[in-house]
């Protein structure tokens, strides 16, 4: 795990680096940037929908080595951010959203391979994932830089690193007289990369659409199994990556 950890930090790393990279042979020179910095302060509030990436979770139950398939749920994004317009081409800005229903376990499968077997039978929402994230984010309009004036419109490229915390809810078998295992809470690192375009609908009014891929680290089971005796059992957690496309949609208010 500390490997997987140490990629995503190098991603979240790259992601901020890249448009620096790219643009910084093209800055102003210091001279002329001092007329070029505005300094604009907005506000966002943005609504998205995730479309999870698949993953498979692992784990030792307390009888032989399980897996299971997370797949897709009913996912929403709800997003808040405060940031600043730094120049015509450059902004950034700090956000903190919530993923809903993000992905849940589908298909239980023992070590033999035999999907959801009588005993195994997953209840409805089983290790149902949700996801908040706090991000520092940078955009870059690379053709207002270049110089090329859409009027209204204004396309960007994003990225940005923060912290995810992910929460998992129990997870029931329903043909094992509901037996469970519980939930979790874990924090990790989350980065996100992605495009979009805004649209100036009046002076102060920015309606803004996106799209971004984001990933929100890892979510865990919990390491304890109870049965219908109310017998408590430790067991390996189950472990599985938090990823998404997402696509947003929301409105800024600049001052």
């Amino acid at each position: 795990m500390m490997k997987s950890s140490t990629v995503r930090l190098c991603c979240a790393i790259c992601v901020l680096l890249i448009p620096a990279f790219l643009f910084s042979p093209l800055l102003p020179s210091t001279a002329h940037a001092e007329d070029d910095w505005l300094f604009a302060p907005y506000l966002r509030a943005d609504l998205g929908y995730s479309i999870m990436v698949d993953d498979k979770a692992e784990f030792d139950d307390p009888i032989e080595r399980d897996s299971i398939e997370m797949t897709s749920h009913k996912g929403s994004r709800y997003q808040i951010g405060a940031g600043l317009k730094l120049t015509d081409y450059l902004r950034t800005d700090i956000t903190v959203s919530h993923g809903s229903r993000l992905s849940a376990a589908d298909d239980y499968r023992d070590a033999d391979g035999i999907p959801n077997k009588t005993g195994n039978k997953l209840n409805s929402g089983a290790f149902e994932t949700s996801n908040w994230t706090t991000m520092m984010n940078v955009y870059v309009d690379p053709l207002s830089f270049a110089g090329i004036d859409l009027g209204a419109f204004s396309p960007y490229v994003q990225g940005g690193v923060g912290l995810a915390r992910n929460k998992t809810e129990k997870m029931f078998f329903v043909n094992d007289n509901d037996s469970y295992t519980i939930g979790d809470t874990h924090n990790d690192l989350a980065w996100q990369i992605g495009a979009g375009v805004g649209y100036a609908i009046s002076d102060n009014w920015m309606l803004d659409m996106s799209y971004r891929f984001i990933d929100m680290g890892e979510a865990r089971g919990g390491d304890k199994f109870i049965n219908s005796a109310g017998t408590v059992t430790s067991v390996e957690p189950a472990r599985f990556d938090l990823r998404a496309h997402e696509f947003m949609v929301g409105l800024q208010y600049q001052f």
